[in-house]
């Protein structure tokens, strides 16, 4: 609310002009970078040679990190929708309402900006770190798959030992005498 009510001190036409095609700017290159890394996470759900336990988890994270993006994404599109709304002109029906045209609405709307905006910045600083959980995630169930695979085909040891086979004789004590003559 506190950022809202900040939005709302603004003076109408500050997200007008170049601050509001550079806001436009930004959101646009946010909202290009969310959709593949979307698509990534979801791509990373698969079950081959994983546990029922780990899917569980590598799937808790993954929403974790989906719903935050998606977040970002509504917040995006709102904001958007905000800068969009405010670079059209009003109705004539709304200009005939003292100041709700010239002071109301386009504090509103820049309150509106503000808000999401603001949200998407905080947000956005979490992003790196959910990323970084499924990641582990992701690693854990790597090694613990390596580590299956390798037990399931590593060699019993009497396979090994018939491998390298020793001779008969081997370990075989034998008297000194016997060795001289």
């Amino acid at each position: 609310m506190a950022v809202f009510g900040a939005g709302l001190l603004l003076t109408p036409d500050v997200l007008s002009g170049e601050a509001s095609r550079m806001l436009v700017t930004f959101l646009g290159l946010l909202s290009a970078s969310l959709l593949p890394t979307i698509t990534l996470l979801v791509n990373g759900m698969t079950a081959s040679g994983r546990s029922v336990n780990s899917i569980l988890e590598l799937d808790q994270e993954i929403r974790a990190a989906l719903d935050a993006l998606l977040f970002l994404f509504g917040c995006t599109g709102v904001a958007f929708a905000a800068l969009m709304l405010l670079s059209l002109p009003p109705p004539e029906i709304l200009v005939k309402v003292p100041y709700l045209t010239s002071d109301v609405l386009p504090r509103s709307g820049q309150s509106i900006v503000v808000l999401f905006v603001t949200a998407i910045i905080v947000r956005a600083g979490q992003i790196p770190g959910i990323l970084r959980k499924a990641l582990e995630t992701r690693k854990q169930i790597a090694v613990q798959e390596a580590r299956r695979k390798l037990t399931e085909n590593a060699p019993d040891a009497v396979s090994i030992g018939s491998a390298f086979p020793t001779h008969p004789d081997f370990g075989k004590s034998v008297r000194i005498d016997e060795l001289q003559s």
